[in-house]
Protein backbone atom coordinates (compact mmCIF):
# COMPACT_ATOMS: atom_id res chain seq x y z
CA UNK A 1 0.00 0.00 0.00
CA UNK A 2 1.36 3.43 -0.96
CA UNK A 3 1.73 5.64 2.13
CA UNK A 4 -0.25 8.86 2.19
CA UNK A 5 2.92 10.90 2.35
CA UNK A 6 6.60 9.89 2.41
CA UNK A 7 8.61 11.80 5.03
CA UNK A 8 12.05 12.85 3.77
CA UNK A 9 14.95 12.61 6.21
CA UNK A 10 18.27 14.46 5.72
CA UNK A 11 20.08 11.90 7.86
CA UNK A 12 19.26 8.90 5.65
CA UNK A 13 20.90 7.81 2.41
CA UNK A 14 19.60 10.13 -0.30
CA UNK A 15 19.79 7.76 -3.26
CA UNK A 16 17.88 5.15 -1.25
CA UNK A 17 15.19 7.74 -0.52
CA UNK A 18 15.15 8.58 -4.22
CA UNK A 19 14.65 4.90 -5.07
CA UNK A 20 11.77 4.69 -2.58
CA UNK A 21 10.10 7.75 -4.07
CA UNK A 22 10.45 6.46 -7.65
CA UNK A 23 8.91 3.15 -6.59
CA UNK A 24 5.66 5.03 -5.88
CA UNK A 25 5.44 6.99 -9.12
CA UNK A 26 6.87 10.00 -10.89
CA UNK A 27 5.13 12.59 -8.67
CA UNK A 28 4.79 11.45 -5.07
CA UNK A 29 3.15 13.02 -1.98
CA UNK A 30 5.94 13.78 0.46
CA UNK A 31 6.81 15.96 3.43
CA UNK A 32 9.89 18.12 4.05
CA UNK A 33 11.27 18.15 7.63
CA UNK A 34 9.04 20.26 9.82
CA UNK A 35 5.92 18.60 8.42
CA UNK A 36 5.77 20.82 5.31
CA UNK A 37 3.71 19.01 2.67
CA UNK A 38 4.82 18.89 -0.95
CA UNK A 39 4.86 16.81 -4.11
CA UNK A 40 8.23 15.16 -4.80
CA UNK A 41 8.82 15.32 -8.56
CA UNK A 42 11.06 12.31 -9.29
CA UNK A 43 10.24 11.46 -12.92
CA UNK A 44 12.55 12.90 -15.59
CA UNK A 45 9.80 14.13 -17.92
CA UNK A 46 7.80 15.53 -15.01
CA UNK A 47 10.78 17.39 -13.54
CA UNK A 48 11.65 18.80 -16.94
CA UNK A 49 8.08 20.07 -17.22
CA UNK A 50 8.20 21.66 -13.76
CA UNK A 51 11.46 23.41 -14.69
CA UNK A 52 10.38 24.72 -18.08
CA UNK A 53 6.62 25.21 -18.24
CA UNK A 54 5.15 28.59 -17.22
CA UNK A 55 2.44 26.73 -15.25
CA UNK A 56 5.02 26.44 -12.47
CA UNK A 57 6.53 29.38 -10.59
CA UNK A 58 9.42 29.79 -8.14
CA UNK A 59 8.18 32.77 -6.14
CA UNK A 60 6.76 31.71 -2.74
CA UNK A 61 3.97 34.26 -3.16
CA UNK A 62 2.26 31.48 -5.14
CA UNK A 63 2.48 29.04 -2.21
CA UNK A 64 -0.99 28.54 -0.77
CA UNK A 65 0.22 27.12 2.57
CA UNK A 66 2.47 30.15 3.09
CA UNK A 67 -0.31 32.59 2.25
CA UNK A 68 -2.67 30.79 4.62
CA UNK A 69 -0.24 31.00 7.53
CA UNK A 70 0.41 27.24 7.70
CA UNK A 71 4.22 27.58 7.48
CA UNK A 72 5.73 28.51 10.87
CA UNK A 73 7.98 31.57 11.07
CA UNK A 74 10.78 29.51 12.62
CA UNK A 75 10.78 26.88 9.86
CA UNK A 76 14.49 26.65 8.92
CA UNK A 77 13.87 27.04 5.19
CA UNK A 78 12.12 30.39 5.66
CA UNK A 79 15.51 32.05 5.29
CA UNK A 80 15.79 30.50 1.81
CA UNK A 81 12.33 31.75 0.86
CA UNK A 82 12.81 35.24 2.28
CA UNK A 83 15.99 36.00 0.35
CA UNK A 84 15.80 38.34 -2.61
CA UNK A 85 17.58 36.24 -5.22
CA UNK A 86 16.97 34.52 -8.53
CA UNK A 87 16.19 31.13 -6.96
CA UNK A 88 12.80 32.38 -5.78
CA UNK A 89 11.83 34.79 -8.54
CA UNK A 90 10.07 34.60 -11.90
CA UNK A 91 9.65 36.47 -15.17
CA UNK A 92 11.01 39.99 -15.45
CA UNK A 93 12.21 40.03 -11.83
CA UNK A 94 14.19 36.82 -12.38
CA UNK A 95 15.65 38.17 -15.63
CA UNK A 96 16.76 41.38 -13.89
CA UNK A 97 18.49 39.49 -11.07
CA UNK A 98 20.08 37.00 -13.45
CA UNK A 99 21.29 39.68 -15.84
CA UNK A 100 23.19 41.43 -13.03
CA UNK A 101 25.30 38.31 -12.40
CA UNK A 102 25.49 36.81 -15.89
CA UNK A 103 28.55 38.80 -16.95
CA UNK A 104 30.76 37.06 -14.40
CA UNK A 105 30.14 33.78 -16.23
CA UNK A 106 30.62 35.11 -19.76
CA UNK A 107 32.86 32.86 -21.89
CA UNK A 108 35.77 35.31 -21.79
CA UNK A 109 35.72 35.44 -17.98
CA UNK A 110 35.43 31.69 -17.57
CA UNK A 111 38.25 31.20 -20.07
CA UNK A 112 40.34 33.76 -18.20
CA UNK A 113 39.95 31.70 -15.01
CA UNK A 114 41.38 28.54 -16.61
CA UNK A 115 45.04 29.29 -15.74
CA UNK A 116 44.20 30.04 -12.10
CA UNK A 117 42.08 26.87 -11.83
CA UNK A 118 44.97 24.83 -13.26
CA UNK A 119 47.40 26.51 -10.86
CA UNK A 120 45.20 25.76 -7.83
CA UNK A 121 44.75 22.13 -8.92
CA UNK A 122 48.50 21.64 -9.40
CA UNK A 123 49.32 23.29 -6.07
CA UNK A 124 46.81 21.14 -4.20
CA UNK A 125 48.06 17.93 -5.84
CA UNK A 126 51.63 18.91 -4.94
CA UNK A 127 50.52 18.89 -1.32
CA UNK A 128 48.93 15.43 -1.22
CA UNK A 129 50.55 12.02 -1.53
CA UNK A 130 48.02 9.18 -1.49
CA UNK A 131 50.91 6.76 -2.07
CA UNK A 132 52.24 7.63 1.41
CA UNK A 133 48.95 6.96 3.17
CA UNK A 134 45.20 7.56 2.95
CA UNK A 135 44.12 11.05 1.92
CA UNK A 136 40.64 12.55 2.37
CA UNK A 137 40.04 13.79 -1.16
CA UNK A 138 37.08 15.92 -0.07
CA UNK A 139 38.94 17.80 2.65
CA UNK A 140 42.34 18.12 0.98
CA UNK A 141 41.41 18.59 -2.66
CA UNK A 142 37.74 19.26 -3.48
CA UNK A 143 37.03 21.80 -0.72
CA UNK A 144 40.06 24.07 -1.24
CA UNK A 145 39.73 23.88 -5.04
CA UNK A 146 36.12 25.09 -5.01
CA UNK A 147 36.83 27.85 -2.51
CA UNK A 148 39.97 29.00 -4.30
CA UNK A 149 38.13 29.25 -7.61
CA UNK A 150 35.20 31.14 -6.11
CA UNK A 151 37.51 33.57 -4.36
CA UNK A 152 39.20 34.21 -7.72
CA UNK A 153 35.83 34.79 -9.37
CA UNK A 154 34.79 37.17 -6.60
CA UNK A 155 38.21 38.83 -6.51
CA UNK A 156 38.51 38.20 -2.76
CA UNK A 157 41.96 39.48 -1.66
CA UNK A 158 44.38 36.78 -0.49
CA UNK A 159 44.45 38.09 3.08
CA UNK A 160 40.64 37.89 3.35
CA UNK A 161 40.19 34.39 1.96
CA UNK A 162 40.63 32.58 5.31
CA UNK A 163 37.74 34.61 6.75
CA UNK A 164 35.49 33.88 3.78
CA UNK A 165 36.43 30.20 3.85
CA UNK A 166 35.63 29.94 7.56
CA UNK A 167 32.24 31.62 7.12
CA UNK A 168 31.22 29.30 4.30
CA UNK A 169 32.36 26.24 6.26
CA UNK A 170 30.41 27.34 9.33
CA UNK A 171 27.33 28.09 7.24
CA UNK A 172 27.38 24.55 5.83
CA UNK A 173 27.25 23.26 9.42
CA UNK A 174 24.50 25.64 10.54
CA UNK A 175 22.29 22.73 11.61
CA UNK A 176 24.68 22.06 14.49
CA UNK A 177 24.53 25.64 15.82
CA UNK A 178 22.29 27.02 18.54
CA UNK A 179 19.74 29.69 17.49
CA UNK A 180 21.95 32.40 19.00
CA UNK A 181 25.06 31.06 17.23
CA UNK A 182 23.12 30.97 13.98
CA UNK A 183 21.96 34.57 14.46
CA UNK A 184 25.51 35.74 15.09
CA UNK A 185 26.75 33.81 12.06
CA UNK A 186 24.14 35.50 9.85
CA UNK A 187 25.28 38.89 11.11
CA UNK A 188 28.92 38.00 10.32
CA UNK A 189 27.97 36.85 6.83
CA UNK A 190 26.07 40.09 6.15
CA UNK A 191 29.02 42.15 7.34
CA UNK A 192 31.47 40.16 5.22
CA UNK A 193 29.31 40.42 2.08
CA UNK A 194 28.80 44.15 2.59
CA UNK A 195 32.55 44.55 2.94
CA UNK A 196 33.18 42.66 -0.32
CA UNK A 197 30.56 44.74 -2.11
CA UNK A 198 32.17 48.00 -1.00
CA UNK A 199 35.84 47.03 -1.43
CA UNK A 200 37.59 49.47 -3.81
CA UNK A 201 38.70 48.11 -7.17
CA UNK A 202 41.86 49.52 -8.70
CA UNK A 203 41.55 51.29 -12.09
CA UNK A 204 41.75 48.74 -14.90
CA UNK A 205 41.21 45.81 -12.52
CA UNK A 206 38.52 43.26 -13.44
CA UNK A 207 36.47 43.28 -10.27
CA UNK A 208 34.60 40.09 -11.22
CA UNK A 209 31.15 39.29 -9.94
CA UNK A 210 31.44 41.67 -6.98
CA UNK A 211 32.06 44.64 -9.28
CA UNK A 212 29.16 43.62 -11.51
CA UNK A 213 26.80 43.46 -8.54
CA UNK A 214 28.04 46.75 -7.11
CA UNK A 215 27.63 48.47 -10.47
CA UNK A 216 24.09 47.13 -10.74
CA UNK A 217 23.27 48.22 -7.18
CA UNK A 218 24.50 51.73 -7.98
CA UNK A 219 22.49 52.05 -11.20
CA UNK A 220 18.92 53.20 -11.60
CA UNK A 221 16.61 50.19 -11.75
CA UNK A 222 19.45 47.90 -10.67
CA UNK A 223 19.76 45.64 -7.66
CA UNK A 224 18.97 46.74 -4.14
CA UNK A 225 21.69 46.32 -1.53
CA UNK A 226 19.93 43.23 -0.16
CA UNK A 227 19.52 41.76 -3.65
CA UNK A 228 23.21 42.27 -4.35
CA UNK A 229 24.14 40.72 -1.00
CA UNK A 230 21.82 37.72 -1.45
CA UNK A 231 23.06 37.13 -5.01
CA UNK A 232 26.66 37.22 -3.85
CA UNK A 233 25.89 34.72 -1.10
CA UNK A 234 24.07 32.48 -3.59
CA UNK A 235 27.16 32.10 -5.75
CA UNK A 236 29.58 31.87 -2.84
CA UNK A 237 27.68 29.20 -0.89
CA UNK A 238 25.79 27.32 -3.61
CA UNK A 239 28.69 27.36 -6.05
CA UNK A 240 30.95 26.02 -3.35
CA UNK A 241 29.22 22.91 -2.05
CA UNK A 242 27.72 21.79 -5.37
CA UNK A 243 31.16 21.76 -7.01
CA UNK A 244 32.70 19.94 -4.05
CA UNK A 245 29.94 17.34 -4.18
CA UNK A 246 30.22 16.86 -7.95
CA UNK A 247 33.98 16.27 -7.77
CA UNK A 248 33.73 13.87 -4.83
CA UNK A 249 30.83 11.97 -6.40
CA UNK A 250 32.63 11.63 -9.75
CA UNK A 251 35.85 10.31 -8.23
CA UNK A 252 33.86 7.90 -6.08
CA UNK A 253 31.92 6.60 -9.09
CA UNK A 254 35.12 5.99 -11.05
CA UNK A 255 36.88 4.23 -8.17
CA UNK A 256 33.84 2.03 -7.54
CA UNK A 257 33.72 1.12 -11.25
CA UNK A 258 37.35 0.37 -12.05
CA UNK A 259 36.53 -1.19 -15.42
CA UNK A 260 35.01 2.12 -16.53
CA UNK A 261 37.97 4.09 -15.17
CA UNK A 262 40.34 1.83 -17.12
CA UNK A 263 38.51 2.82 -20.33
CA UNK A 264 39.08 6.48 -19.48
CA UNK A 265 42.76 5.99 -18.72
CA UNK A 266 43.15 4.07 -21.99
CA UNK A 267 41.78 7.09 -23.88
CA UNK A 268 38.57 5.36 -24.97
CA UNK A 269 36.36 7.88 -23.15
CA UNK A 270 36.91 11.63 -22.75
CA UNK A 271 36.75 13.49 -19.47
CA UNK A 272 33.80 15.47 -20.81
CA UNK A 273 31.91 12.19 -21.27
CA UNK A 274 32.90 11.08 -17.76
CA UNK A 275 31.65 14.33 -16.29
CA UNK A 276 28.24 14.23 -17.96
CA UNK A 277 27.60 10.62 -16.93
CA UNK A 278 28.73 11.32 -13.36
CA UNK A 279 26.41 14.33 -13.14
CA UNK A 280 23.54 12.10 -14.26
CA UNK A 281 24.47 9.15 -12.07
CA UNK A 282 25.04 10.98 -8.79
CA UNK A 283 23.92 14.61 -9.08
CA UNK A 284 25.37 16.96 -6.48
CA UNK A 285 21.94 18.49 -5.81
CA UNK A 286 19.45 16.00 -4.41
CA UNK A 287 16.46 18.35 -4.35
CA UNK A 288 15.54 22.04 -4.27
CA UNK A 289 12.47 23.47 -2.57
CA UNK A 290 10.19 24.52 -4.26
CA UNK A 291 8.28 25.27 -7.43
CA UNK A 292 4.59 26.17 -7.12
CA UNK A 293 1.63 25.40 -9.35
CA UNK A 294 0.04 28.59 -10.68
CA UNK A 295 -3.22 26.74 -11.41
CA UNK A 296 -4.73 23.28 -11.09
CA UNK A 297 -2.77 20.87 -13.28
CA UNK A 298 -2.22 17.13 -13.77
CA UNK A 299 1.42 16.06 -13.50
CA UNK A 300 2.60 12.48 -13.44
CA UNK A 301 -0.97 11.30 -13.04
CA UNK A 302 -1.46 13.40 -9.89
CA UNK A 303 -3.92 16.25 -9.51
CA UNK A 304 -1.87 19.24 -8.39
CA UNK A 305 -3.88 22.12 -6.95
CA UNK A 306 -3.03 25.76 -7.55
CA UNK A 307 -0.59 26.83 -4.83
CA UNK A 308 0.77 23.33 -4.13
CA UNK A 309 4.53 23.05 -3.55
CA UNK A 310 6.66 20.85 -5.82
CA UNK A 311 9.99 19.52 -4.55
CA UNK A 312 12.42 19.43 -7.50
CA UNK A 313 14.21 16.08 -7.10
CA UNK A 314 17.18 16.23 -9.48
CA UNK A 315 19.09 13.16 -8.28
CA UNK A 316 15.98 10.96 -8.43
CA UNK A 317 14.89 12.16 -11.87
CA UNK A 318 18.36 11.66 -13.36
CA UNK A 319 18.12 7.95 -12.48
CA UNK A 320 14.58 7.56 -13.84
CA UNK A 321 14.75 4.06 -15.42
CA UNK A 322 12.00 4.90 -17.92
CA UNK A 323 14.28 7.49 -19.54
CA UNK A 324 16.75 6.30 -22.17
CA UNK A 325 20.20 6.50 -20.63
CA UNK A 326 18.72 6.63 -17.12
CA UNK A 327 18.75 3.98 -14.41
CA UNK A 328 20.98 3.37 -11.43
CA UNK A 329 24.03 1.94 -13.24
CA UNK A 330 27.17 3.96 -13.88
CA UNK A 331 28.12 3.33 -17.50
CA UNK A 332 30.24 5.50 -19.73
CA UNK A 333 29.31 5.84 -23.41
CA UNK A 334 31.34 4.55 -26.31
CA UNK A 335 33.87 6.77 -28.09
CA UNK A 336 32.15 9.97 -29.15
CA UNK A 337 28.86 8.90 -27.57
CA UNK A 338 26.81 11.62 -25.88
CA UNK A 339 25.80 9.61 -22.81
CA UNK A 340 22.46 9.85 -21.05
CA UNK A 341 20.73 13.22 -20.64
CA UNK A 342 20.58 14.79 -17.20
CA UNK A 343 19.08 17.71 -15.33
CA UNK A 344 21.94 18.24 -12.88
CA UNK A 345 22.22 21.93 -13.84
CA UNK A 346 18.47 22.39 -14.23
CA UNK A 347 16.67 23.37 -17.39
CA UNK A 348 14.82 26.40 -18.70
CA UNK A 349 14.98 29.94 -17.25
CA UNK A 350 16.68 28.77 -14.04
CA UNK A 351 19.47 26.79 -15.74
CA UNK A 352 22.59 27.12 -13.58
CA UNK A 353 24.57 30.24 -14.49
CA UNK A 354 27.73 28.71 -13.07
CA UNK A 355 27.59 25.51 -15.16
CA UNK A 356 30.49 26.51 -17.49
CA UNK A 357 32.73 27.33 -14.53
CA UNK A 358 31.76 24.11 -12.73
CA UNK A 359 32.57 22.06 -15.82
CA UNK A 360 35.93 23.83 -16.16
CA UNK A 361 36.87 23.05 -12.55
CA UNK A 362 35.72 19.45 -12.69
CA UNK A 363 37.35 18.65 -16.03
CA UNK A 364 40.65 20.23 -14.95
CA UNK A 365 40.65 18.54 -11.55
CA UNK A 366 39.75 15.06 -12.81
CA UNK A 367 42.25 14.96 -15.65
CA UNK A 368 45.10 16.21 -13.43
CA UNK A 369 44.23 13.93 -10.51
CA UNK A 370 44.24 10.72 -12.53
CA UNK A 371 47.23 11.78 -14.64
CA UNK A 372 49.25 11.97 -11.41
CA UNK A 373 47.66 9.03 -9.64
CA UNK A 374 46.34 6.50 -12.19
CA UNK A 375 46.42 3.76 -9.54
CA UNK A 376 44.19 5.75 -7.17
CA UNK A 377 41.81 3.54 -5.17
CA UNK A 378 39.42 3.76 -2.25
CA UNK A 379 41.25 3.33 1.04
CA UNK A 380 38.08 2.90 3.07
CA UNK A 381 34.33 2.96 2.64
CA UNK A 382 33.05 6.46 1.80
CA UNK A 383 31.96 8.49 4.80
CA UNK A 384 28.31 8.92 5.74
CA UNK A 385 26.02 11.08 3.66
CA UNK A 386 26.18 14.81 4.38
CA UNK A 387 23.05 15.52 6.49
CA UNK A 388 21.10 17.48 3.90
CA UNK A 389 18.20 17.14 1.51
CA UNK A 390 19.81 19.62 -0.86
CA UNK A 391 23.46 18.57 -1.25
CA UNK A 392 24.05 14.95 -2.21
CA UNK A 393 27.51 13.70 -1.28
CA UNK A 394 29.52 12.06 1.49
CA UNK A 395 31.40 13.63 4.37
CA UNK A 396 34.73 12.05 3.39
CA UNK A 397 36.38 10.06 0.60
CA UNK A 398 39.58 8.35 1.74
CA UNK A 399 41.87 7.35 -1.14
CA UNK A 400 45.27 5.72 -1.58
CA UNK A 401 47.57 5.10 -4.54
Amino acid sequence: MVPDRIALDPHLDLQEQARLLRAHGSVVPASWPGGVECWAVVGYAELEAALTQPLFARSPRHWRALRDGEIPRDWPMRDHLDRQWMLTSDGAEHSRLRRAAAGAFAPRRVKALAPSVTAVVDRLLDGVDPAAGPVDLREEFALPLALGTLCSLLRVPDDERPRVTALVSRALSRAALTPEESRLLSAEIRACLDHLLTRPVAPGEDGGLVADLRESADSEGGLSQQEARDTLWLFLAAGFDTTVAALVNTVRALLEHRDELDRVLAGEVSWDQVLEEALRYDASVFALPFAFAREDVTLGGQHIRAGDALLLCYAAANRDPSREGGGSSFRLPGPGGPGGPHLAFGRGPHFCLGAPLARLQLRTALSALFARFPALRLADAPGPTVPSLTINTVTSLMVSA
